[in-house]
């Protein structure tokens, strides 16, 4: 019976079956499980037919092994024969047809890395089996993803940041004046504890990447990123920079720009500003001053919010018109309270004057720059928070570290996500 006789066939028992069904939804359900091992059945046999033909041209072959492939379409089951050479056993259908050395297909790989990292182990393996009809255990889709992530770490090393046009500074404009205002880049970092095994915690860096014509108003009281990219890792703040500026001149490249910087008040996020991008502008995340401001407001009024938002909101004033000396004279003003309040004063007052360089928000709004680093936060729940810190989670160093680099990858709205599962020919 040949192909086409078959499909018709089981065509007609199928239909059947619909007529006989009254829910559109069941109907829908019939139909996909069915083609589903009907393509199964034709995939298996087709591929059995290709690998019978490759091995009809080699001698020798000593036995003959089945082995299990997971497909789009579930599993499949080949039988290749092995041949002794060298010193071991080869199967040479495996080498000339290309199958996966892990036996898994593509399409199957990256739909059971996306679930892993989207949602737990648990429930990826059923929707893995819903979807596709692979069936595998929670540790095997969580050894895989583990695999991919770490593949996609090695595979992004292997292509260092090139070099960009230099970030527009005054002595550029100056040699250099340019007819219109430049792109505006945002580059934000932020550090996140993340559990591990054993009781112990380490802290990832992510970084996140926008152009600012990509930052949209959605509502009134909502706005969106469009366009963004994603690093993360728990490594080194030397690895997570180089990465980070990887990422940077991919989507420079050679055009004129200017980059703003915005984090808070780690001295390693200013240090990577100044190090990756001299001349960038640094902004100071305006909503974590505030919750210094917060702290002293709490104290100094224990039992009075009204006050506590009044003068809360009067020094958010003074910032936004660049007028931190003049915060700092307030906190000078307050009536002497206890000793954790005259803590949260000098912690105001630090915080200010070590990040003079970076809150003159006036001339920020006045350009009409960020000055919250509301998106770094967001960051840090998209990529870690939402996966790695679940309830009763504790990840191995490699483990998270993977899912974390997989993660920022597959969120990432740039190409990264298709260039690792669909290299373009002749790249890595």
């Amino acid at each position: 019976m040949n192909l086409s006789t078959i499909i018709t066939a089981q065509m007609q028992q199928l239909h059947q079956q619909m007529e006989k069904t009254e829910s559109i939804e069941a109907a829908v359900e019939i139909f996909e499980d069915r083609w589903k091992a009907l393509g199964r059945e034709i995939l298996e046999s087709q591929l059995q037919q290709k690998i019978e033909q490759v091995e009809a041209s080699h001698d020798g072959a000593h036995q003959r092994r089945a082995r299990h492939y997971q497909s789009p379409l579930g599993r499949l089951t080949l039988k290749r024969r092995a041949y002794w050479q060298d010193g071991h056993w080869q199967c040479w259908a495996d080498t000339v047809l290309g199958l996966p050395d892990d036996g898994w297909f593509r399409s199957v790989k990256e739909l059971s890395s996306a679930l892993g990292v989207s949602t737990d182990f648990a429930h990826a393996t059923q929707l893995l089996e819903r979807w596709s009809g692979v069936r595998v255990s929670e540790r095997s889709v969580a050894n895989h993803v583990e695999s991919y992530g770490n593949q996609l770490i090695e595979t992004e090393a292997q292509h260092p940041a090139h070099a960009v046009c230099p970030v527009l500074s005054s002595v550029i404009d100056a040699a250099c004046p340019t007819a219109s205002e430049p792109p505006i880049l945002y580059i934000g970092a932020d550090g996140i504890h993340t559990p591990l095994k054993h009781g112990k915690t380490q802290e990832a860096k992510v970084g996140v990447l926008f152009w600012q014509h990509e930052h949209r108003q959605l509502s009134s009281s909502r706005r969106d990123i469009r366009e963004r990219d994603y690093v993360a890792t728990l490594d080194s703040v030397e690895s997570f920079r180089e990465q980070l500026n990887q990422r940077y001149g991919h989507w420079v490249n050679q055009q004129h720009h200017q980059v703003v910087c915005l984090g808070d008040g780690a001295p390693w996020i200013w240090l990577m500003a100044e190090l990756l991008w001299p001349g960038c502008i640094q902004v100071l995340d305006f909503f974590h001053l505030s919750e210094y401001v917060w702290s002293v407001a709490r104290l100094a009024w224990p039992e009075d919010e009204a006050n506590q938002q009044l003068w809360v909101e009067t020094q958010q004033m003074q910032l936004k018109q660049s007028h931190w000396q003049a915060v700092i004279t307030e906190t000078q003003r307050l009536p002497p309270g206890s000793d954790a309040l005259q803590t949260a004063i000098e912690a105001l007052q630090r915080y200010i004057l070590n990040n003079q360089s970076r809150i003159d928000y006036h001339a920020y709004l006045e350009r009409g720059l960020m000055i919250g680093s509301g998106v770094v936060e967001s960051s840090n729940r998209r990529i870690v928070t939402q996966r790695l810190k679940q309830s009763g989670m504790f990840w191995s160093y490699q483990g998270a570290q993977a899912i974390m680099a997989l993660r920022a990858c597959y969120l990432s709205n740039s190409s990264r996500w298709n260039d690792f599962w669909y290299p373009t020919p002749g790249h890595d």
